[in-house]
């Protein structure tokens, strides 16, 4: 008898799960490896060129996680019980983590990156007043052409507010939100376009594999976690504490060697 092969599908979690890894993966290169070579410190037995390009792949894996986060944002948008807690959980984890952010990213406070916690807030604020465009334009059968451009502006005020306050992943961020919501319906359609909006930035081409994994999602969430979702949103600051911890720890111990 033949079977016909399908791919194997991911939920919701299984999806948040890879995408903290890769993210986890990312930020070692950025909070650990990239200050080593910053600071001139290289480990015992291994080049500069070796240690470059260790960090050059780790970076280029990193390029995923980004996308998967916008993707579930809207997920989380579509299914949660309350949008008004969803957003006010995205805020103030931004604010917690921003100092773990720019220590661990920059040695101190840096006002010209802040991080991605702010960007699908922001994001999460486009696709909520562009859902209240279109019901209101269907409400009040207002034309057919109004609810669109009134969702680009949005859209377009959403992308230059992350692009103004230097927001991690800036105005490709908001946009890439917008799109995974206006086409959702329209799979795989969302990812081409989303992926297209990508390419607009540095390495955005090295972000195709989340494009595949998500092709992968079943739609479904995957077991409730109740109270336990906040572990992903504690993950964020947690891992760069931890993190810029070793990369203190590493400068320490390896600028006693030189």
């Amino acid at each position: 008898m033949n079977h016909k092969a399908e791919l194997p599908r991911l939920n919701g979690n299984a999806l948040k799960i890879i995408a903290c890894i890769i993210m986890l993966i990312d930020h070692i290169g950025a909070a650990v490896i990239y200050p080593l070579t910053d600071a001139g410190i290289l480990p015992i037995n291994m080049s500069f060129g070796q240690l470059n390009a260790i960090y050059r792949i780790i970076r280029a894996i990193g390029r995923s996680a980004f996308p998967i986060f916008c993707f579930l944002l809207v997920e989380g948008f579509i299914h949660t019980h309350s949008r008004v807690k969803y957003a006010l959980s995205l805020l103030i984890f931004g604010i917690i983590s921003e100092l773990p952010y720019d220590y661990s990213m920059s040695g101190g406070i840096n006002h010209l990156s802040n991080n991605v916690f702010f960007t699908l807030f922001i994001g999460l604020l486009v696709i909520s007043a562009i859902e209240f465009i279109n019901n209101y334009a269907v409400k009040k059968e207002l034309h057919f052409i109004i609810a669109p451009l009134l969702s680009g502006c949005i859209t377009v005020i959403g992308a230059l507010i992350a692009y103004y306050f230097n927001l991690d992943y800036s105005y490709r961020g908001v946009a890439l939100i917008a799109v995974f919501y206006l086409f959702r319906f329209y799979t795989p359609y969302n990812l081409v376009i989303g992926y297209l909006i990508f390419l607009l930035g540095e390495n955005g081409i090295l972000s195709f594999p989340a494009f595949l994994l998500m092709y992968l999602y079943n739609r479904k969430r995957g077991k409730k976690l109740g109270r336990l979702k906040y572990l992903f949103y504690i993950f964020y600051p947690a891992h760069l504490l931890l993190l810029y911890g070793i990369q203190l720890y590493l400068i320490d111990k390896l600028s006693q060697n030189l």
